[in-house]
């Protein structure tokens, strides 16, 4: 099966997560920042399934994460960490113990606005 066969095309499109995950990983590894893609808004259907797909990610994903969290887009921010860091192995999850301090204790006005901070506030906590 190729790989982009398990891209969503769009927001309703669920039997591509279940295509991917039929392969799993590491094989997804080249597509992680298209799925990372569809978590962007919790609303979209297809958004669940393709988080608790990449919460089974290895450290792989973590530069593809840390992209996100570095960009300006407070929303993705705020759902990735609800959606995927939430639920990322703790091996995996620790890794992003400074972007996340750094999102808790200095958070931009957008991250405020969409409480990136208190979302990763709540992983630090944890």
């Amino acid at each position: 099966m190729d790989i982009k066969g398990c891209i969503p095309k769009d927001k309703f499109d669920t039997a591509a997560i279940k295509r991917a995950s039929q392969i799993g990983f590491p094989m997804l590894n080249p597509i992680l920042p298209d799925l990372l893609g569809w978590v962007q808004d919790a609303n979209w259907p297809v958004a669940p399934h393709t988080a608790s797909l990449l919460s089974t990610a290895g450290v792989e994903i973590l530069p593809h994460i840390r992209a996100i969290l570095n960009s300006e887009d407070g929303v993705w921010k705020y759902w990735t960490i609800e959606l995927v860091v939430t639920n990322l192995n703790s091996d995996v999850q620790i890794e992003l113990h400074d972007e996340l301090a750094r999102l808790a204790g200095h958070p931009t006005k957008d991250d405020q606005l969409e409480a990136v901070d208190v979302a990763a506030q709540g992983i630090l906590n944890a």
